[in-house]
Parts: C-alpha cells; sequence; structure tokens
C-alpha cells in the first residue's frame, strides 16, 4: 500500500479583535463623566462637615433629612437622623453641620427648637408655619474647636438674638406674679426681657432669670427697686379722675419695672437676687425698711398644725420685726419625730440688714449670729398677733434653762431652727371672761340709783327755790348796777385820793420836818438831838389820829356794800393798806416817845 501523504497544515486565523483593536474613541466621554463624578462624589464626601448629636425632651416636628439648623436666620446644618437615647427616655438628634461653622460650635453652644407659638406676648416662630420647624443655635464668634454632644433646651434663651448684659434673679413677694417672656421696662422703654419661671429651691417663692441689655446694665445697682407693672392704678383727687399703667403691652402680657430708689448704690454682679414688689409703694418703702440683698430663709417646725398663721404674717426678735413667714406646709415624719401626726412647717424669710450686724452682713453671717443666739437659748415661737382676728406671728425669744441645741443645718431645703412652747391666747377663753365680767357688773343697781337721781334733780330744777333763782340773781345786778352809780362810790375815790395825799404829807413832814438836821446836830451832842427830834415828832399823835378818823369815815361809806364785788373789794384793799401804814407810823411815834435816841443808837 502506497505511503500515505500528509496533508499540509492550514493555517487558522481567529477572526476576533483585541482589546486595542476594539477601543473605540467615543468612550472616553462616559470614563470622563465618571471620573468626574467620582471626583465630585469624593470633594462633597471629604468637604463636609462633622457630625453633633442634640438631646432633647421632646422632637416634635423634626423629620430627619428636611429639618434645618440654622444661626442667626442662615441654614448651617442639615438633621441626619432622629432616634432615642437608651431607655427612651429622650430624643437624639444627629445634625450634619457646614464645616466652615465646625470650629465655633464649642462648649457654649446652646440648640433648641423653634416652633409656632401664640402668647399674649405676641406671636413667635411665624415662620415655621409654612417651612416647618428648625433647629436655632447660638454660639460666640471664637473658634474653641468643636464639641459633638449637646443638650437642648426646652426654650429659647434670653440673649437668643445675640444681646448680651446683666443677668438677674428675679423673686417674688407678696401676691407678685412672674410672667415668661415679659418686658423689663424702664420710664415706657423695653430694656430687658424675663426669662423661664421657676420654684426656689426651699418651695417659698417664685423666681425668674432676667437680663438687662447692654447698655441699659449700668441702671442696676444697690439701691434699684423693681415692682410689677402689669396692672394699673386708679385716683380721683383735686384734679380729677385719672389711670395710670406703663404701657398697653404690660396691660395686656404682664411686666416689670425698676428705678433706683435712693443715690449712692453699689454696682451689682452677674445674677444678683432682687426683688419684685407688688406696687411702687411697697418698692419704695423697702429701702428705709432694710429690706435689700438676699434673705436668709429659715424653717421652723411646730409641733401643733395650730390654724391663724398665714403667708406674710411677721417674724420678730426682742420686739422688732426682721422678716415674714413665706410659706407653710404640713410635714409627717415619723422616723424623725417618731408618729405620724402632721406638724406646721412655717418658712421664715429673715433680712440680714435687720439683725444689727457690723457692716451689714449677707445670709452666711445673719445665719452664724443666729446660730450663736440659739446655742443660747433662742428659740421660734408662735404668738397671738390679734385676739379678735385669731391671726398669728412667729417670735424669736430667748428662753432660760432649755437644753442646748443648735440650728439644724441638713434639714433643708432650709436650715431648721429650734421651737418652743406656743404663746397664743385662748380667744374664746378672754371673750367668756370678759363676758363674764360684764355679767358680774350691778347694773341693775347702777341704773336704778341713776333713775332716783334723775327724778331728783328734776324735783329740784322744777322747784319754787330753783325757779326764783333767775330772779333774784336779777335783782342783785340791778342792785350793784345801783351802788356802782350812786353818789357816795363817784364820792369814795375822791376821799381816797385825799386820804392818800395827807398819808404822803405825813410822811414828808417825819423827812423834812427838822428831823434830818436835828440828827445831823446830834453828831456832836446824842442827847441835844434826841431833845430836838422829840419836838419835832410831838405832833405825830394827833397827825395818827386824823388819819384814822379818814378811815373810819371811808369805812362808814363801804358799810353795806358787798365786800367781793367790783370796785368795792379794791377799795377795801387800799384801805387795808393804808390802815397797815398808819399802824406803822403809830408804833413809830410810841417807840420814839418812850426812848427818843433810839433812831440813831438803834436801841
Amino acid at each position: 500500500m502506497p505511503d500515505q501523504v500528509a496533508a499540509p497544515k492550514v493555517p487558522v486565523k481567529s477572526a476576533r479583535k483585541s482589546l486595542l483593536e476594539r477601543v473605540s474613541i467615543v468612550w472616553i466621554v462616559p470614563l470622563l463623566a465618571l471620573a468626574i463624578v467620582l471626583g465630585v462624589a469624593w470633594q462633597s464626601y471629604a468637604d463636609r462637615g462633622p457630625v453633633i448629636t442634640i438631646t432633647f425632651d421632646s422632637a416634635s416636628g423634626v423629620r430627619a433629612g428636611e429639618t434645618e439648623l440654622r444661626y442667626r436666620d442662615v441654614t448651617v446644618g442639615l438633621v441626619e437622623s432622629v432616634s432615642f437615647t437608651k431607655g427612651l427616655s429622650h430624643v437624639l438628634v444627629t445634625v450634619r453641620l457646614n464645616k466652615d461653622v465646625a470650629d465655633y460650635v464649642d462648649k457654649d453652644a446652646r440648640f433648641w427648637i423653634v416652633r409656632p407659638r401664640v402668647t399674649t406676648q405676641g406671636v413667635s416662630g411665624l415662620d415655621t408655619v409654612l417651612t416647618g420647624v428648625f433647629i436655632e443655635g447660638i454660639w460666640n464668634d471664637t473658634p474653641d474647636g468643636l464639641q459633638q454632644d449637646f443638650t437642648g433646651l426646652p426654650d429659647a434663651p434670653l440673649d437668643r438674638m445675640g444681646r448680651d448684659g446683666l443677668y438677674l434673679t428675679l423673686r417674688a413677694t407678696g401676691e407678685t406674679m412672674l410672667t415668661e417672656n415679659t418686658p423689663i421696662l424702664y420710664r415706657g422703654i423695653e430694656v430687658g426681657r424675663i426669662g423661664k419661671t421657676r420654684i426656689s429651691d426651699d418651695g417659698s417663692t417664685a423666681e425668674a432669670e432676667a437680663l438687662i441689655f447692654k447698655p441699659h446694665d449700668g441702671l442696676i445697682n444697690s439701691s434699684t427697686r423693681f415692682w410689677d407693672a402689669s396692672g394699673f392704678s386708679f385716683s380721683v383727687g383735686p384734679g380729677g379722675a385719672s389711670i395710670d399703667f406703663k404701657s398697653i403691652a404690660s396691660l395686656v402680657s404682664g411686666g416689670v419695672t425698676f428705678e433706683t430708689v435712693v443715690s449712692g448704690g453699689t454696682p451689682v454682679n452677674q445674677n444678683a437676687v432682687f426683688a419684685v414688689y407688688p406696687d411702687e409703694a411697697g418698692a419704695r418703702s423697702s429701702v428705709f425698711a432694710g429690706e435689700e440683698g438676699e434673705a436668709l430663709n429659715l424653717t421652723a417646725i411646730f409641733q401643733d398644725n395650730v390654724a391663724g398663721l398665714t403667708s406674710d404674717a411677721l417674724v420678730t426678735l426682742n420686739g422688732l420685726t426682721i422678716g415674714k413667714v413665706t410659706a407653710l406646709n404640713g410635714i409627717v415624719d415619723s422616723e424623725r419625730f417618731g408618729d405620724e401626726r402632721v406638724r406646721l412647717a412655717a418658712t421664715l424669710s429673715i433680712q440680714p440688714g435687720r439683725l444689727g450686724l457690723e457692716g451689714g452682713g449677707g445670709p452666711e453671717d445673719a445665719l452664724a449670729f443666729l446660730n450663736d443666739r440659739v446655742k443660747e437659748g433662742l428659740r421660734a415661737r408662735l404668738v397671738s398677733a390679734s385676739i379678735l382676728t385669731g391671726g398669728l406671728n412667729v417670735e424669736l425669744v430667748t428662753v432660760p434653762g432649755v437644753a442646748e441645741a443648735a440650728i439644724d443645718m441638713t434639714g433643708g431645703p432650709s436650715p431648721v431652727i429650734p421651737t418652743t412652747d406656743s404663746k397664743i391666747s385662748d380667744v374664746s377663753a378672754t371673750a367668756e371672761g370678759v363676758f363674764q365680767r360684764i355679767n358680774a357688773l350691778p347694773i341693775e343697781e347702777v341704773l336704778n340709783n341713776a333713775i332716783d337721781l334723775m327724778a331728783s334733780a328734776n324735783a329740784l330744777i322744777s322747784g319754787d327755790d330753783a325757779r326764783a333763782v333767775p330772779g333774784n340773781i336779777n335783782g342783785l345786778v340791778t342792785d350793784a348796777r345801783g351802788l356802782l352809780a350812786s353818789d357816795d362810790t363817784k364820792a369814795l375815790s375822791g376821799n381816797l385820793n385825799k386820804t392818800l395825799d395827807e398819808m404822803r404829807a405825813i410822811l414828808t413832814q417825819i423827812r423834812e420836818g427838822g428831823a434830818i438836821e436835828n440828827a445831823n446836830s446830834a453828831l456832836s451832842s446824842a442827847s441835844g438831838a434826841a431833845e430836838k427830834f422829840a419836838k419835832a415828832t410831838e405832833g405825830l399823835p394827833a397827825v395818827i389820829q386824823k388819819a384814822q378818823d379818814v378811815l373810819a369815815q371811808a369805812s362808814e361809806t363801804l358799810k353795806g356794800y358787798q365786800a367781793n364785788a367790783g370796785i368795792a373789794r379794791d377799795t377795801r384793799a387800799a384801805i387795808r393798806e393804808v390802815e397797815r401804814a398808819a399802824q406803822a407810823v403809830s408804833s413809830l411815834a410810841r417807840a420814839l416817845e418812850r426812848k427818843p435816841n433810839s433812831l440813831l443808837m438803834g436801841r
């Protein structure tokens, strides 16, 4: 068999083109587009801001991917997710910040949710009706580094508009009410706002944070007083009727105003405490009552829940008012007192300025002072303020012989001062005693005696003798007029003048009748002077007798006249003087007769 010849190999060539042969220039466009997209995505990822988490009590209206974070009405972030914290107690909101503001969101940043609100103070958040709620943030202009965890505020802060100033704590007194977000006015201009109201730590009063905007914060000092301006006053006077209120806004929504009452006030620090009084009169009088600065709150627990003690009751020490009762509560503490009885717990607001401490002092100084007094026996007790109304006050009094004690600093919410037995007057017993005394009075006997007295007086008045009295009086008056008009009475004054002239002549005769010359001559010879003097006085008895005759005549003239009436009384007095003068002259004459030289020798 012939050898078979191998068939020649046939070259086989693949019909598929290589990758390079298959690449078309058209593919460059989508590849370039993909690169651009990836580049944009990477740039967006690299430029996005950090994430922060804000914890709220409630996130009503907040939506992931929709709710914005705003700063000064500019969007600076977006909510990425809304979830709960562990235990479902709060809502956790995750917000993506813009990168350019991230460094400013530091530890001082604050956040709150803005919702539409309609109150008496006005309408707020109206733009959220169309755009939905948003989260508002506020921080300073210093980039102190990012903080990622925050606790949101339930309400907007006072400085939400970026306005700084002086922060105060306002405390209501009496019937004053503090309303959130109300204006603080000064001469009708809004210079501040009142923030969130709250109950004080001891539960005795209401407090609120307040902000006085700059530059008006310079108006506040230690002599400033605040009072409620939400009402109005109506008065009627000589100028007519007038109505007074600060503004329509404060009348509708409430408000507080202030005034620096006296000069000499000192600047105050941030968060200083000021009381808000019900009216301007109370605010101004508080300056002179020593009610300035922060008060010391004490708790007094009385063993019995006694009726009659009310808020605003006075607290006294040594008879001086040093504070008032601000709150009353019942307390049951079996562990402390060993029973289930209800006891009366009174909160006492003590004004340190009224304790007379050196340099004024504050609550700490007042507490130390009272604690020292408590160790010496100072105790609080209830005393009657009025037996008519049954009202009570609290008196701090030193009780001798009591067990040693001190103020309980751990009693809470304020230190507890020891108490002692109350001194309360029993109104019913006092009234009963008064009625018993009234009942014991001899009223019937007194009335009978009064009736008898009136009957006797009536009989006396209606008698003939009493009726004749006016006629007798008229007769006496007529006789007196006739006596005064008679010729004898008219001549009496002439006779008296004549008598007085004669007496003057007698005295002149005594002085000038030679007695003085004889006395001068008697200096050389006492016996000769005595003889001459005796001769000079020989006529004295006759003169005296004549004066006595004149006086007798005057006495006869006055006889029958009423001694104590009119001119007769004066005349008799004059005659008595003349008689006494005559008697003196007579005595002198008799003495000279017995011993003429006695005038010279003195004996």
